[in-house]
């Protein structure tokens, strides 16, 4: 069979086709280009899940934001069954305007790939070479091919560094290789057909790397074997982390907002390794804030808030949680092997601003704040608004008192 059959092309502008050969219907299973430039978008051949990725990169390209290259597609025929595709882009004219030239090889029917392997394996590597994305050929984690762009992602000097690893799985960071081998046994078991996953894997310098994995099977060299498509996703999900840290953190003192606290909290009371007998909600609230945003200002009872959350901060362990609760409150997820050493963290934090560097503005002596605390011990069965609703009721009965009280329940 003639490796050129197997290449079809087809050019459009925001998906709409504009001209496509016959091969490129036949490969999607139509008698001939004209029932191809009857689709009204060729995004209808692109599977579903695949559809957002295809337009981001059509307008990325477009715009210049991006440069054409090599992509790795899931793509499903007229009777839509899945196919995996090469996708090789060209920006072209057609009649006065851009369109996108795609050029498509198929690689889901083994046969034809291995005929194709056998007549031109150079070929075959070129292409794969030319891609940006890193792509790797490997036979029960046993590195059969891998490209430069793969070796680059990982921080490899060259792609004979990765081939000459006892497996693929060095690479990955060792909380996710379980997974990548569950993930082989299925599709070699064909209980999916592809995998598109994001994983953790192990930079040659020893830092972590984001990665977008897409795999499949291919028949290589006559025997079944996994591709693997590499894209370095690091950026966008250090990017992802810090948003959603930002999300959950309150802006003025750092501790973690109620939704923060909320979320922390419910996971670590869904965590059965820990002893939930251990812990204990402490709510806090400081006795003098609207005083002293009235007599002062706003930016000293800001002051007094940021001064309260870091001694807070400095009275807990790592493992603790502190967030800010409300205006003047803030709760604190601790734990502790008893009552006693609970109620002592929670009398430190109240004892901890009993001397501050806040200064009243006009007559410059040390302001005097306090803080009343409320405390509740986990009870079995217990969620998390459940402790934190009797830490609640034992905190107003403490400012039911006068200033700078402790109650526990």
């Amino acid at each position: 069979m003639d490796f050129d059959a197997q290449y079809g092309v087809v050019i459009h502008q925001d998906f709409i086709p504009r001209h496509a050969d016959d091969t490129y219907a036949k490969i999607f299973g139509y008698e001939n280009a004209q029932e191809i430039l009857a689709l009204k978008s060729i995004l209808e051949l692109i599977d579903p899940e695949s559809q957002d990725i295809a337009a981001h990169t059509y307008y990325a390209l477009m715009s210049g934001i991006e440069k054409p290259q090599v992509r790795s597609y899931i793509n499903r025929n007229r009777l839509g069954e899945v196919m995996n595709v090469l996708a090789i882009e060209h920006i072209v004219e057609w009649q006065g305007r851009p369109a996108l030239q795609i050029t498509i090889v198929n690689l889901t029917q083994s046969l034809q790939l291995q005929q194709s392997l056998q007549q031109s394996e150079y070929r075959y590597r070129a292409l794969l070479n030319g891609s940006g994305q890193g792509v790797l050929i490997h036979h029960q984690f046993s590195p059969l091919f891998c490209n430069q762009a793969l070796a680059t992602i990982l921080g490899y000097p060259n792609p004979q560094s990765i081939m000459a690893l006892p497996s693929m799985l060095d690479f990955v960071d060792p909380a996710y290789r379980a997974r990548r081998e569950e993930a082989l046994n299925n599709l070699f078991n064909h209980k999916i057909q592809s995998s598109t996953v994001e994983i953790k894997c192990l930079h040659y310098s020893g830092k972590p790397v984001w990665v977008k994995l897409m795999e499949t099977i291919i028949d290589w060299n006559g025997q079944p074997a996994i591709q693997v498509t590499m894209t370095d996703i690091t950026e966008a999900y250090l990017l992802k982390e810090k948003f959603e840290q930002q999300i959950h953190v309150d802006y003025l003192t750092k501790a973690l907002n109620r939704r923060g606290i909320t979320l922390a909290g419910k996971a670590l009371l869904l965590d059965n390794t820990l002893p939930h007998h251990h812990f204990y909600c402490v709510l806090m609230a400081l006795d003098e804030l609207k005083q002293i945003n009235h007599l002062f200002g706003h930016e000293t009872g800001d002051k007094a808030l940021i001064h309260f959350a870091q001694q807070c901060q400095s009275r807990l362990a790592d493992a603790d949680l502190l967030g800010r609760w409300s205006g003047d409150e803030f709760i604190a997820i601790i734990r502790a092997s008893n009552n006693s050493i609970a109620r002592n963290v929670a009398e430190s934090i109240r004892h901890s601003i009993d001397s501050t560097d806040l200064v009243d503005p006009e007559t410059g002596k040390h302001l005097r704040f306090s803080a009343c605390v409320g405390v509740s011990k986990w009870q079995e069965n217990d969620t998390l608004d459940e402790l934190i609703l009797r830490a609640d009721s034992a905190l107003e009965l403490a400012r039911s008192q006068i200033t700078n009280q402790l109650v526990m329940v």
